[in-house]
């Protein structure tokens, strides 16, 4: 199968904020891989579901985490400034500050990741952030 990157309408102004080292970043770990042909399981860094957390601890978390697992929405550490070793026993690859928030849309022959946003420092504790979840496609 394969993958295509697409971007938000929001996270397209996002990225002209951005310095260049983001984006070389981006399209380094990111966007040249999977167009050439990697899966996300081949990537550097850590490409993980984001209602996959370990502490659900609240009936507002757990709804938002039904929500993520409905909309398919993903978040991948695309190693800005820079790589280091991931402990999730289940999700391998290296992780950074930078994420940028997924949505996987599968199309016929092909996986479209539409990225929504960019975060240049990992928060904590890890929020989605719904609202540019629903941009669309550009």
């Amino acid at each position: 199968m394969d993958h295509v990157v697409d971007f938000g309408i929001d996270c397209l102004q996002q990225l002209k904020r951005l310095d260049d080292d983001v984006l070389r970043k981006l399209y380094k770990n990111f966007i040249n891989p999977l167009k050439n042909g990697y899966t996300p399981d081949e990537l550097e860094g850590k490409y993980k579901p984001s209602w996959e957390m370990a502490f659900v601890d609240s009936p507002m978390k757990a709804a938002f985490l039904a929500l993520a697992e409905k909309e398919q929405l993903y978040h991948y550490h695309f190693g800005y400034k820079f790589y280091k070793d991931g402990y999730d026993k289940h999700y391998f690859g290296k992780v950074s500050d930078g994420i940028i928030h997924v949505q996987c849309n599968e199309l016929n022959t092909m996986t479209e990741h539409l990225v929504f946003d960019v975060c240049l420092e990992h928060p904590s504790p890890f929020k989605i952030p719904w609202d540019k979840s629903r941009s669309n496609a550009q």
